[in-house]
């Protein structure tokens, strides 16, 4: 199971945690974690390039988080839409992925 763990606060996404397998198929016959690393990366990409002193990456084996020091617009985007990708991905294999958003208190 992929688990994508989100916290946020006052409607802004504080950290994006991705970790685990899908085992939808075999190691290297996997396309539901083909996608969801596809996301993974493309999403740490984009931050990096783009936003990169507003966030913490970390990129380990089956595990991906990104925590939020300095949010803004630009970031808040970035993250929503790769969460929609994510979601996109729930939707379809839902049995594989599943999603959990927290609403951390001030």
């Amino acid at each position: 199971m992929i688990w994508v763990k989100i916290k946020t606060q006052q409607k802004e996404i504080k950290s994006l945690e991705v970790t685990g397998h899908a085992e939808f198929a075999e190691k290297g016959q996997d396309i539901v974690c083909a996608a969801c690393s596809l996301v993974s990366i493309g999403l740490l990409n984009a931050i990096d390039e783009m936003c990169s002193e507003q966030c913490e990456l970390l990129k380990e084996d089956n595990r991906i988080y990104i925590e939020v020091k300095e949010s803004n617009e630009r970031l808040q985007t970035i993250l929503n839409a790769g969460i929609i990708q994510y979601r996109t991905l729930a939707e379809e294999f839902g049995k594989y992925i599943r999603i959990r958003k927290t609403e951390v208190k001030l």
